[in-house]
């Protein structure tokens, strides 16, 4: 990469072109919530062809086109916010180094989504990330964080099946284990929007250590816990929350240091989901085996993962601090809260299909990681050959979720989404089901967790590609919002279609359910296909009548792409399974 200064010039030198020049096609992509990033297929005409410029200037719309374009290929939550917050502190400021972009700043900060991130709010200078340097500390730092949230949540289903096959608490039903299970995962989600507001109130650093305690708490007091309402409070809903106010922030951080690396760092972040599955998932089972019950593995992932959370939030640093705002007024709380929180996205059909695919990938999800531990003691395994298939299944994660990211950058997100989910349905039906020896129970395990993560990962990338960057942010909330009440009742569900009656396999019912689930996700995705194909295609034919003077049918393997935006049931299907990198 070259230099910082020798980028940043690039960057300005574009500053006082018109702001579609700049970013080629893909404001027009954006407007239409639509990135076409994913996409080498499709390209729109701009006006900087016909600007008669030099082979300097040239150069420096490529470049900046391309930044541009990986960027927004690579959307994050801190980049979200920064559009939202740092075009108000740029116009405001007047002070970019180059003097003629200073006389039109508000029409320069729009032209590229790189200008309206990596604008320093303090001096009103483009400052790109380094790609590296302290970036891969807080690339650790992250990884360490994902092990000590999701990972320690992946392997607590090593308790549901100790608290079902045991008497820890006189009086439970398997409906309660499955509702403390679940408010894991609805803390983790459900209170991601309000973490990310607190986050930008207080600061990063105050809201992880505050997580950091709940964390502790929930899992030191759940040790003491004795009663039913307890361990609802502690390993349940204080667990969950603890999980989100340690998670988000921290996740804010990794953006702001790589750009054309954050595939690559993000990917190794992964990692912690998987590894902290297996981690502790076999200390969590050997301690049990060792003590006899769950509460000195209790103390000892309240300590580990608070400590290893500790340290993380030492460590993590943002490149261009930013001051919280604080609580001067209702006002700023107010605009906070509309930031993540905006009633206008919730009425858009794009957006409401990646809300109704998460759900249900995340459903099958849960639902299968913690049904597959106790579907092994039913047929016959014992509780370490269980808990095995557990720590398999998240081992295999470790390279399933990173290798699901470099894929779908490959092939298209949408279409690795429809792949991924078809190949969990049948895998669920088929392979599942059948499956009753250890053998090929692991095997199942191994296969399942190079794929299962699709929902984890692809939620955020698909979110921000079709609402795109000025919608990201409160769709995301939304997200969050409508997903978390269905994940807390997952594993409820799962219990509730546990049948006695059926002796040789009573999880069948809940295998046919979470297949079904992933059935549901593969129709909900492929509409959602159809849907960006469709602008897609919308968007060639306007191209191409504006470069022609008139409408032309481009040919593309005999079909024309003028005729594929019209109504009707065929030109829908064809729609929906063209070939398209989306």
């Amino acid at each position: 990469m070259k230099s910082l200064n020798t980028e940043t010039s690039s960057l300005h030198s574009l500053d006082t072109w018109p702001s579609e020049s700049a970013s080629g096609s893909k404001n027009a992509d954006v407007k239409n919530g639509v990135s076409n990033a994913n996409s080498g297929e499709i390209t729109s005409t701009s006006p900087l062809k016909n600007r008669p410029s030099n082979d300097d200037d040239e150069d420096d719309v490529n470049k900046t086109g391309k930044l541009d374009r990986l960027l927004v290929n690579q959307l994050e939550l801190e980049d979200a916010y920064k559009i939202k917050t740092n075009r108000e502190s740029a116009i405001s400021s007047h002070s970019f180094p180059n003097e003629a972009a200073s006389v039109t700043t508000e029409e320069d900060v729009r032209q590229t989504v790189v200008s309206k991130v990596f604008t320093n709010r303090s001096t009103g200078e483009l400052s790109l990330p380094p790609d590296g340097g302290y970036g891969w500390v807080c690339c650790a730092c992250l990884t360490v964080v994902f092990l000590s949230t999701w990972g320690a949540s992946a392997g607590s289903g090593i308790f549901l099946a100790y608290y079902l096959n045991t008497e820890a608490f006189p009086g439970a039903t398997k409906y309660d284990y499955a509702l403390i299970a679940g408010f894991n995962v609805f803390g983790g989600q459900g209170f991601s929007p309000p973490a990310m507001i607190l986050a930008r109130m207080i600061g990063f650093r105050a809201t992880m250590c505050l997580g950091v305690v709940i964390l502790f708490t929930g899992f030191f007091l759940a040790s003491f816990a004795t009663k039913l309402w307890q361990l609802y409070l502690t390993q349940g809903f204080l667990f969950g929350l603890g999980i989100a106010f340690v998670f988000i922030p921290a996740t804010t951080i990794l953006p702001g240091w790589f750009l054309k690396k954050r595939s690559t760092a993000f990917g190794i972040s992964y990692l912690g989901t998987g590894a902290g599955g297996v981690i502790y998932s076999i200390s969590v089972q050997e301690m049990i085996t060792k003590t006899g019950n769950q509460r000195w593995a209790l103390r000892m992932l309240a300590i580990v993962c608070a400590a290893t959370c500790t340290l993380a939030t030492i460590l993590l640093r943002q490149r261009v601090p930013s001051k919280p705002v604080g609580f001067k007024s209702w006002c700023v709380i107010k605009q906070q809260i509309l930031l993540v929180f905006q009633w206008r996205v919730v009425k858009t059909y794009k957006i409401n299909l990646v809300c109704v695919w998460t759900t249900f990938t995340l459903f099958g999800y849960n639902l299968m990681i913690f049904t597959l531990s106790p579907y092994g003691v039913s047929r016959g395994l014992s509780s370490k050959q269980s808990s095995l298939l557990t720590i398999v299944l998240n081992a295999a994660q470790c390279v399933g979720r990173p290798t699901i990211g470099v894929i779908g950058d490959r092939y298209g997100r949408v279409n690795t989404t429809v792949v991924l989910t078809s190949i969990l349905a049948i895998f669920l039906f088929a392979f599942w089901i059948p499956s009753h020896t250890f053998v090929q129970l692991i095997m199942f395990s191994i296969c399942m967790g190079l794929c299962i993560g699709v929902g984890n990962v692809m939620s955020v990338v698909l979110m921000a590609d079709i609402s795109g960057t000025e919608d990201f942010l409160p769709a995301w909330g939304y997200s969050n919002t409508f997903t978390s009440p269905f994940l807390l009742l997952s594993e409820v569900i799962a219990q509730a279609l546990v049948s006695k009656q059926n002796q040789s396999n009573p999880y069948l019912y809940a295998q046919i359910f979470a297949g079904i689930c992933f059935l549901v996700a593969l129709v909900l995705v492929l509409l959602l296909r159809e849907t960006i194909v469709k602008l897609r295609l919308e968007e060639i034919h306007r191209d191409t009548k504006a470069l022609d003077g008139e409408a032309c049918n481009l040919e593309s393997n005999g079909i024309a792409y003028a005729n594929y935006p019209q109504p009707g049931f065929s030109t829908f299907l064809k729609r929906m399974f063209h070939r398209m990198k989306v």
